[in-house]
């Protein structure tokens, strides 16, 4: 059958597209502990709840991804000998890339400092404990815990939803990532040279599990 044209416009018409620039992100902690904290603002001296600023980074997140699927297989002989065929024995998940431009206030960057320093207190000194707490003559003071230890996964974690938008404003696709945390939160280049790009905080996000729509 010859290529029509006709019929591939009309196919497009019919079904539309998806654009990449259409869509939020949102996230929502399980255990309300962290949501309780507060953000100090280095500009007035005012604090900013965990949970404001949570809200506040849908709006700020101007780069984000789609999981990816990736199949462990190994080769095996068809029939025991000639060419090989891979079959599967396991799966993965491929960790997602957040961006975010960071306010005035800095408290997008302070959002994910804490996050992290809940996870695994890596803020440490010889008489501190992480920014939660401290220890003084052995004792933990202010609810805090010992720096270098990590939080159990069911305090620190996350359901993080993708949703991508239509032309419309119709939600096609909503990825949903459960018991998602940070692992990594990337170095900021800043230049003299450059006037007329904004601070972007680019995080990497692992989690257990995904589903989509449902």
């Amino acid at each position: 059958m010859a290529f029509n044209i006709n019929d591939f416009k009309s196919k497009f018409e019919e079904t539309g597209v998806l654009q990449t620039n259409k869509y939020d992100v949102t996230i929502n902690f399980e255990n309300t502990a962290l949501q309780t904290l507060s953000i100090n603002n280095n500009l007035g001296g005012s604090t900013s709840s965990f949970s404001t600023v949570q809200d506040d980074l849908t709006y700020r997140c101007v780069a984000a991804s789609i999981p990816g699927l990736t199949m462990r297989t190994t080769d095996v002989n068809r029939y025991g000998v000639g060419v090989l065929e891979k079959m599967p024995f396991s799966a993965n998940y491929t960790d997602i890339s957040l961006s975010f431009i960071c306010d005035r206030y800095g408290n997008a960057y302070n959002f994910w400092y804490l996050w992290f320093n809940y996870i695994f207190g890596a803020n440490g000194e010889e008489t501190k404990s992480n920014v939660f707490g401290t220890i003084q003559d052995g004792a933990v003071g202010n609810a805090g815990r010992s720096f270098y230890t990590a939080e159990y996964k069911d305090n620190y974690a996350a359901t993080i939803a993708i949703n991508v938008y239509d032309t419309q404003g119709l939600n096609p696709i909503k990825v949903t990532l459960r018991k998602a945390y940070p692992v990594t939160i990337n170095d900021v280049a800043l230049s003299w040279t450059d006037n007329n790009n904004l601070i972007k905080l680019n995080t990497q996000i692992t989690f257990r599990e995904w589903d989509l729509n449902n």
